[in-house]
């Protein structure tokens, strides 16, 4: 991919996020994959992952390796690597492991509960680095307000993110309104959760997509 690929960091609290915007034909063909799992009954059984993960949602589905190598190799690997080096500026990126890869599927009333991507304690050299979140689909009610929503507090289908306690110089929590293409990089250890959203047409849904991933450096050692 020869186009120039923009990125911001941003810096709510401690933690580092990086924002970007996803390539049109990205969010056409994630969403083309998605829609043939979904519809072969045997290949959405192969890529099921809701139980691997703690989201109360419809449905959580792996992508088709593939295509998320495909676009690890064009879009992702770039923004991921100057993420990293911007933390470790003398150390060289040797290679960006994608551990795991899954679109979400949200429907009225799904929320996704505060959870990192971390599970320390097990399998210490398989835990992620970094994990992230992109927008493929949001559904027109999630611009409405929730029934009991607060004009100075909106949250409907909102994500959050949350770290450390709030003081007079500190935030503790980042909350985003999801775009379709805008697509977030985040510490796999970053807590963060999903407000639901209501609507009453089924047809209504919250599509994303998440993986979480691992940097190695030329010395061999992983960050």
């Amino acid at each position: 991919m020869t186009n120039k690929i923009n990125f911001k960091l941003l810096k709510p609290f401690g933690s580092t996020l990086a924002k970007a915007e996803l390539p049109l034909k990205l969010v056409s063909e994630f969403l083309k994959d998605l829609k043939q799992i979904r519809e072969d009954k045997e290949k959405s059984k192969r890529h099921d992952f809701g139980n691997h993960l703690v989201g109360a949602v419809t449905a959580e589905y792996l992508i088709t390796p593939e295509l998320m190598l495909k676009w690890k190799q064009q879009f992702f690997n770039a923004i991921i690597s100057k993420y990293v080096i911007s933390h470790y500026p003398h150390k060289t990126v040797k290679n960006i492991k994608i551990l795991s890869a899954w679109f979400i599927i949200s429907v009225s009333g799904d929320q996704n509960p505060q959870h990192t991507h971390t599970n320390f304690g097990k399998d210490e050299d398989k835990q992620p680095h970094l994990s992230c979140v992109g927008f493929l689909q949001i559904p027109k009610i999630m611009e409405e307000n929730n029934s009991n929503e607060k004009n100075h507090h909106k949250i409907n289908g909102k994500t959050q993110f949350s770290e450390g306690s709030e003081s007079f110089f500190n935030n503790s929590i980042f909350t985003i309104d999801p775009q379709v293409k805008d697509w977030f990089l985040f510490p796999a250890n970053l807590l963060h959760s999903v407000f639901p959203f209501y609507s009453e047409n089924p047809k209504d849904e919250r599509i994303s997509f998440s993986f979480n991933t691992r940097v190695e450096f030329e010395d061999g050692k992983a960050n």
